[in-house]
């Protein structure tokens, strides 16, 4: 693949950057938004919360993204999708900047808010905290978001943060699980994505971590294991969706299975089922080493994790705990024996870990509700009339 206008500017190049960003003036009346793996997650969410809540009345959004082209047709009013090298003359003139997926390695100008939403808490190593990447400066950033005081240190450490950095509150994504989904259309999402309506079934959810090199996150059920599995979902009214992670290279013949389907973000955008949207239909998760965990605990329903691979995976990527089991409450799955297992207790509603899950809720998430979004963006004045909030004023504001 052709690298990008932006990954073939050299490392030093960027230094000069950072005193233009601090020379070129800021627009109080623009909202940059940026990814370079999609328009989704975090990013997403808070640019829907945007124009849901018509901040495009006021501001201009500049929507910056690798995939930019699937939505500058259809651009909503004050909205301007573009590519990420022209993106980066707009993060120079704009005053309020989100990212979770990727960044502009600038440093934020005196004014400028650079918000580093990322992309789920870390239980796998991220940032400084991987080895052999203690000295790359990752702080790009004027605040970055933090779920609870549980994680504080972790993200500290993760991006070389210091503590008036950090911004305390949900996933902005979690807001749409958390919302309340009609059964009208839950019923109608999942005759989409089974393509069968002869009755509504129970849906579990798989969301495998992206492994590099092989297809090793599938491969702990084969297809007899899977054939036995359909039986098993047909015979107990369930069904079960195995969304594929965005870098995944594994493909499976989707007919080929009546209750088990396997799907990519293009099959949700297809059907206009969002990600947590479907999240918050499920009954049941299975992951492995997913940040996905900490906000299905938001839900309180049973999980389980895919733990073939985990001292493997402890040696090459670690975690940002010891041992990580101490903090998954949910069966291990280490085998397809393990699999089955799990799917029969989820069919007979047998929950072992709810209490457990519980008091990790409350260690992990400090924030319960649906207004990640509206937090996240409180210091936007959304009025002429209104004054922006310092940070740390805004801070004392929403403990």
């Amino acid at each position: 693949m052709k690298k990008s206008l932006i990954r073939r500017i050299p490392r030093k190049a960027w230094s000069f950057l950072n005193v233009i960003n601090r020379l070129v003036p800021k627009d109080k009346n623009r909202i940059f938004l940026y990814s370079n793996l999609g328009f989704r997650d975090n990013i997403k969410a808070v640019f829907d919360y945007l124009i849901e809540n018509g901040y495009n009345n006021r501001y201009k959004i500049i929507v910056s993204l690798n995939n930019w082209e699937n939505f500058a047709e259809t651009a909503e009013e004050n909205v301007e999708y573009i590519n990420n090298t022209k993106g980066l003359f707009k993060f120079f003139r704009s005053k309020y900047c989100y990212y979770c997926f990727g960044k502009y390695p600038v440093k934020p100008a005196k004014g400028q808010m650079v918000f580093n939403l990322w992309h789920g808490m870390p239980l796998k190593r991220v940032g400084n905290m991987v080895r052999g990447q203690e000295k790359v400066d990752y702080n790009y950033f004027t605040h970055l978001l933090c779920t609870s005081e549980y994680f504080r240190d972790i993200m500290k450490q993760s991006f070389n943060a210091s503590d008036d950095q950090i911004f305390i509150c949900g996933q902005p994504r979690t807001d749409e699980m958390l919302d309340d989904i009609p059964i009208e259309y839950e019923m109608a999402a999942k005759t989409a994505l089974m393509s069968y309506e002869d009755r509504i079934a129970k849906m579990m959810l798989w969301l495998p971590t992206y492994r590099e090199g092989a297809e090793s996150e599938l491969d702990i059920l084969n297809i007899t294991d899977l054939e036995k599995l359909d039986r098993l979902m047909d015979e107990n009214g369930w069904c079960m969706i195995v969304k594929l992670h965005p870098l995944s290279k594994f493909r499976r013949n989707p007919g080929r299975y009546r209750h088990i389907n396997f799907i990519d973000d293009k099959t949700l955008q297809k059907e206009h089922i969002g990600f947590y949207s479907l999240i918050g239909m499920s009954d049941c998760l299975i992951t492995d080493y997913s940040s996905v965990y900490f906000d299905y605990l938001l839900l309180d329903r049973p999980m389980a994790f895919a733990v073939s691979d985990i001292y493997g995976y402890t040696r090459d990527r670690g975690f940002t705990v010891s041992d990580p089991t101490t903090i998954m409450p949910g069966d291990m799955i280490k085998n397809s024996s393990d699999f089955l297992a799990f799917a029969e207790k989820m069919m007979k509603g047998k929950d072992d870990f709810s209490a457990w899950r519980k008091r990790l809720n409350k260690q992990f998430n400090r924030y319960a509700d649906n207004r990640n979004c509206s937090r996240v963006t409180g210091m936007i004045p959304r009025s002429a009339s209104e004054r922006a909030v310092p940070y740390m004023q805004y801070i004392e504001k929403n403990k």
